[in-house]
């Protein structure tokens, strides 16, 4: 999808005016977020004009033009939100359904235009070509978006125009933050804001994995056994997605990253073959939190949505791997680089190591040779989807050959010449 095809996925039909569909940490329901003088007492949500059956609500908020409906499970919906600071120039869209398109081939609307300012929880914006209020008539409560790197992410929720001289409101609008709307469900003692598949690892288990071999049938064993161990992590009390969220946060992500990212679905998927792949390596006891937490300090796992060479990052890997990792500990990074080596090779790795270990410090000038730069050279670097063509494609034959029960020891010893 586009980034206009997705945010208009996720617009809703409320009453005569709009709403945006964010996922809540549960299988149970989805939430609407909406504007408060967009409900009253019965309320009709539509989605691609068929209804959705309303759970509870409305929810409001005491003081400000903030409403909140929970409305049956929407399992497509993977919503991600924008966290920390953003420009107050930055691009923006606008989704919602104007009265001017009811009973068009196309009832929604899709405007963009950039934050004029930021101020506590009030957002305005200023949408190109001026839209007048007749214009957007019906899209209160439709959502703004800023599209980073082709993706968007939820930025407020829309309530009215910004002038208060009707003849003045020349596309401006006011929003409001999410952060209020994160009050109201704190309030109600209702689920946090986050896609569905993030409260446990279940709803991923079937994307894990995934290997393309030149013979599909030499590594179906292989692939078996690894949803199997999967499955017994989870039965065996492995943390939700979201607990590892809470406390990793911006770790889990390379530099250039949008802290929103630590949302993404393809992220969770690769850090669960990361976990999967330590407990068969480290074979512990317990997989309880004292394990998870000294995998910090030996192994450290990031995510990149670029589809950029992963060497590229090779410098901000060794970089946090410094200030993380004890020496000799592994980084590991993911990212949608199908074809990537497991290792950098030497002369990439020697070339970074030297501008890192090079760079002006103050005091006495340092040897290119000095201490930190063997501090460098002890870790190891790599790729999850390069481990994976290294230890399961082209070794594809060895695993067909095996038997079931050697399976996932073939594979903890080879991914284990890497990964200690």
């Amino acid at each position: 999808m586009t980034s206009d095809e997705l945010t208009v996925s996720y617009a809703v039909k409320i009453n005569g005016g709009s709403g945006v569909l964010v996922g809540a940490l549960s299988h149970e329901y989805t939430y609407v977020f909406t504007a408060k003088h967009v409900v009253g007492t019965a309320n009709q949500v539509t989605r691609d004009g068929i209804p959705i059956r309303i759970l509870n609500g409305p929810f409001l908020h005491p003081s400000l033009d903030c409403a909140i409906l929970q409305v049956e499970f929407q399992a497509d919906v993977t919503q991600r939100h924008w966290i920390g600071e953003i420009s107050a120039t930055a691009a923006v869209s606008f989704v919602g359904y104007p009265n001017t398109n009811t009973g068009t081939a196309t009832p929604y609307k899709v405007y963009i235009g950039q934050l004029n300012s930021v101020n506590n929880d009030l957002l305005v914006c200023n949408l190109d070509n001026g839209p007048q209020q007749e214009a957007i008539a019906g899209m209160s409560g439709g959502g703004i978006y800023h599209i980073y790197n082709g993706y968007p992410y939820l930025l407020g929720i829309e309530y009215r125009m910004d002038d208060e001289d009707e003849n003045l409101r020349w596309g401006r609008i006011r929003c409001i933050s999410l952060k209020p709307y994160e009050s109201i469900l704190a309030a109600n003692s209702l689920a946090f804001i986050a896609p569905s598949f993030m409260k446990c690892f279940s709803q991923l288990k079937d994307d894990i994995f995934h290997f393309n071999a030149a013979r599909p049938e030499n590594v179906l064993q292989l692939n078996n056994k690894l949803r199997e161990y999967a499955q017994a992590l989870i039965d065996g009390g492995l943390p939700p997605p979201h607990d590892f969220m809470l406390k990793q946060q911006k770790k889990l992500l390379v530099g250039h990253e949008p802290h929103g990212a630590v949302l993404n679905r393809d992220l969770w998927v690769a850090y669960f073959e990361f976990v999967i792949v330590c407990v068969l390596i480290d074979e512990p006891e317990n997989i309880d939190g004292d394990y998870l937490s000294g995998l910090e300090s030996r192994r450290r796992f990031v995510y990149s949505s670029s589809n950029a060479h992963w060497i590229r990052h090779l410098s901000e890997m060794l970089k946090a791997a410094r200030l993380a990792l004890d020496e000799h500990g592994v980084m590991i990074i993911n990212s949608p680089q199908e074809e990537a080596p497991h290792l950098p090779d030497e002369d990439d790795l020697e070339e970074v190591i030297d501008d890192i270990a090079s760079a002006p410090k103050i005091g006495a000038m340092p040897r290119i040779d000095d201490v930190l730069g063997k501090v460098y050279r002890t870790y190891t670097v790599t790729h999850m989807k390069g481990l994976r063509n290294e230890y399961v494609l082209k070794k594809h034959r060895i695993y067909g050959a095996a038997s079931a029960s050697n399976q996932l020891p073939l594979f903890r010893e080879f991914y284990n010449e890497v990964i200690k």
